[in-house]
């Protein structure tokens, strides 16, 4: 079973940059056999369909992410959620060319295609939203008293999701840091006044 989980992983790990970058419903099921290098036999070993391997890719990734951007607990939670953006700038900056957010790019292909899928990365979405918001609860004493963390955490989400969006249309390094910088100006000016951010 140890060893099934493991190429399972390893399936999974091959054939995501593919599919980041070629999009679900472009990548056929031949090609994602050649890329991972299984037959199909062993394929199906793993996953029941492509849509199936769609749901772990999904799972998978958000795994991977989420131990990345909120597993190190820091004392000072606002602190956490500027290296929160930075590492994500960081991460989309080394992809060349741009490929936007993997997850945000399956909202706009796959949630028509079948409302599982809908359901699925509304559950993540919903989690990296509470995952920020949670930060933001334990930073309150450093928010002006009139925000709400919840719709904070929104609207950071929104806008680091557009940001990256817009990052992978125009290719552009200096254009994603201008996006991202902007979501950095919106958790700032919820600081008060007296508190400068790192």
């Amino acid at each position: 079973m140890v060893n099934l989980k493991r190429t399972r992983e390893d399936v999974l790990s091959a054939v995501l940059d593919l599919i980041h970058r070629q999009g679900f419903h472009s990548t056929g099921l031949k090609e994602l056999l050649t890329h991972s290098g299984i037959s199909s036999g062993s394929f199906y070993n793993y996953f029941a369909s492509k849509d199936e391997l769609g749901h772990a890719l999904i799972d998978w990734k958000w795994s991977k992410l989420k131990s990345i951007l909120f597993a190190e607990i820091q004392t000072d939670a606002i602190a956490q959620l500027f290296q929160m953006i930075d590492q994500l700038e960081t991460i989309h900056r080394a992809e060349e060319p741009c490929a936007g957010c993997f997850l945000g790019n399956l909202i706009v292909e796959l949630v028509e295609h079948d409302p599982t899928f809908r359901q699925h990365l509304i559950q993540v979405f919903d989690d990296w939203q509470q995952e920020i918001a949670s930060l933001l609860f334990a930073g309150r004493a450093q928010l002006k008293p009139e925000i709400d963390p919840e719709r904070l955490a929104q609207q950071l989400l929104s806008a680091i999701e557009g940001a990256l969006l817009l990052g992978r249309l125009y290719d552009n390094p200096e254009r994603l840091q201008y996006c991202l910088d902007g979501c950095r100006y919106l958790l700032q000016a919820s600081l008060q006044n007296e508190l400068v951010s790192k």
